[in-house]
């Protein structure tokens, strides 16, 4: 042997000794952070090591593993290969550089690496178990082209996405896309994939952001032109135009080929006939007063700026709604922004969803993992979060089934002038004696609305504060003033009024609609339109409607039990706190405090 191979050698076994003669070693410290599963220290004390012991190939195997655990994937993979630079016949570098190939989601390197482990090893338990894993994996994912393209009208511009996403370091090697129609498509799963698995991994410079957005020719003209834009979504959208005037020029054109031409499916875009479906529905006006938004918009910006008169509306229409329906929010490196994130834009949405995703600062990348197992050959979904089926439509073209907690229907009131005290109400209402509410059916605070006039105890509130008469109003009162917004129960009489004016209002709502509730349920049962906008018209009205119905059910089923005494109301109070339901809710909030307290 060597004198030099035998001194190293020799130096190798002393420095072991060494070790083993002192158990208070950052090594032996290390290896118990690891066990009890403290990474971070175990990180930090591998790495103190490795300052001493430069040359240690079992030190960065420990710090590869440890760095599996922290999700630092890249890291694992350096240290790894490190590890077998050091000792080129040893499993273990193998298998750890194969554990981070497959984190990093490169399951034929993973394969490739497990295989070396393997012949160093064969019969190390954990290699072969990981082999075989991988292996098991790839033949799954190995569904033919035929299969999952056939049905794929865009074919040749999906196909150069995907190789532009992969070319750029995009890793989503078990995902395909279907169509179901032309123009109805989702993301399906080419294998079985387990909870907190991986699914998409999109690098930052696949991103677009507002960031980058602002940063190019457009996004600089308007800065220098002085306009203050008035949704940061428009940033986005005057870049994607400027991007697809530029055709094969763009490094963004395999991702904007595949957006979708039209937005036939945006009520903001509807003509007579689905608007004719859709009399008497609040997402008139809501799409009414978006395009007149965006118009105004468009206007700033083409009167601020010379360089984007080129651009027409309907252009920036499109933009804006490619925008909308697509945006991700995303914090980078701590400063939130918005962006387009090529693939996982594609996932449609279910409310209970299968996936989380966020910016991956470690990673340097957008990354969506499953919080759930998905099944081989399952759609896999996002979520856009609870909404009602009116921001569903307006804001992204769709409508879902069984919404009817999250529904909406629009309350409009004010105060009379005959009220007793129009004048001192006036004042405390700012002299805007008119109100608008947009709330679901629940008297529950459990509801997903963003402002004000879209919670239920709001519109009650206010309301209550309509129909207070005499000594009630000082009931209201405090250092402040009158307190409207969270004004609760007063009295009985005041209850019961509220109740019916608010069963007044949603009746003469239901009248605006040409067609009764039951047509629309009927219709909904044979399930036979003319095509998706048509079903969606249908889905939105009918949940205006069933939630206008549930507050005159409220009033009916409410008021006899405010009208009974305490002895007759405990009863049912008693059934109302066990089962509970919307309605019993409120009979157990409302109800039984009025008339347990009545004098």
């Amino acid at each position: 042997m060597p004198k030099k191979k035998r001194d190293s050698r020799r130096k190798k076994k002393e420095a072991r000794a060494a070790q083993k003669a002192a158990p208070d070693t950052a090594v032996d410290k290390g290896r118990a952070a690891f066990l009890r599963k403290d990474y971070d220290s175990a990180l930090k004390l591998f790495s103190q090591a490795l300052e001493v012991e430069q040359k240690n190939e079992k030190l960065y195997s420990n710090r590869s593993a440890t760095h599996i655990f922290l999700q630092n994937y890249e890291e694992a993979l350096a240290d790894a290969e490190t590890c077998i630079s050091l000792s080129s016949e040893w499993h273990k570098g193998y298998y750890r550089k194969g554990v981070a190939l497959e984190k990093l989601l490169r399951y034929q390197d993973a394969r490739a690496a497990f295989k070396k482990a393997e012949k160093y090893s064969p019969t190390d338990s954990a290699t072969l178990k990981a082999l075989e894993s991988i292996e098991s994996l790839l033949k799954e994912l190995a569904i033919s082209l035929e299969e999952t393209a056939a049905d794929n009208p865009d074919n040749d511009r999906f196909t150069c996405m995907v190789k532009w996403m992969k070319d750029g370091g995009c890793k989503f090697p078990k995902l395909y896309l279907k169509y179901y129609s032309q123009d109805y498509r989702g993301v399906h799963t080419l294998c079985k994939i387990p909870p907190s698995d991986c699914v998409l991994f999109v690098p930052k410079n696949y991103l677009m952001t507002n960031e980058v957005a602002m940063e190019s020719e457009i996004g600089k003209a308007i800065q220098n032109s002085g306009y203050d834009m008035r949704s940061e979504h428009s940033w986005l959208a005057v870049y994607l135009i400027q991007e697809k005037h530029k055709r094969a020029k763009s490094f963004w054109k395999p991702y904007i080929d595949i957006l979708p031409d039209k937005y036939g499916n945006m009520p903001m875009l509807f003509g007579g006939l689905y608007k004719k479906f859709l009399e008497g529905s609040y997402a008139l006006t809501m799409a009414k007063n978006r395009m007149e938004s965006l118009k105004v918009e468009y206007d700033g910006i083409v009167k601020s700026c010379p360089a984007f008169r080129k651009y027409m509306f309907l252009e920036f229409v499109w933009g804006r709604l490619a925008v909308i329906t697509r945006i991700f929010g995303l914090n980078i490196h701590g400063k939130k922004t918005s962006a387009l994130v090529p693939y996982a834009d594609m996932l449609n949405h279910i409310t209970d969803k299968q996936t989380d995703w966020q910016y991956d600062d470690k990673r340097k990348g957008y990354t969506m993992i499953t919080n759930r197992g998905v099944a081989r050959g399952e759609q896999i979904f996002d979520s856009y979060g609870r909404k009602c089926n009116g921001r569903y439509f307006v804001n992204y073209g769709f409508t879902i089934d069984q919404n009817f907690v999250d529904n909406d229907a629009v309350f409009r009131a004010s105060l009379p002038p005959d009220d007793p005290h129009y004048r001192m109400k006036l004042k405390y209402l700012h002299n805007s004696p008119a109100r608008e509410f947009q709330v679901p059916p629940t008297y529950s605070e459990d509801v997903s609305v963003l402002s004000e006039n879209m919670k239920p105890r709001n519109m009650f509130s206010f309301f209550r504060f309509l129909h207070a008469r005499d000594s009630e109003l000082m009931l209201l009162s405090s250092a402040d003033g009158y307190q409207i917004k969270d004004v609760g129960p007063i009295s009985i009489r005041n209850e019961v009024s509220v109740l019916k004016h608010i069963a007044e209002v949603a009746k003469k709502q239901l009248k605006y609609f040409p067609e009764p509730l039951a047509v629309d349920h009927k219709l909904l049962k044979v399930n036979k339109f003319m095509d998706m906008n048509h079903r969606n018209c249908i889905m939105m009205r009918c949940g205006e409607k069933e939630t206008l119905h549930w507050y005159i059910e409220l009033a009916t089923k409410a008021i006899p039990l405010l009208n009974m005494s305490w002895k007759d109301l405990k009863r049912i109070a008693a059934k109302c706190h066990q089962q509970q339901t919307r309605f019993n809710y409120y009979v157990t909030e409302v109800v039984v405090p009025l008339v347990k307290n009545q004098k």
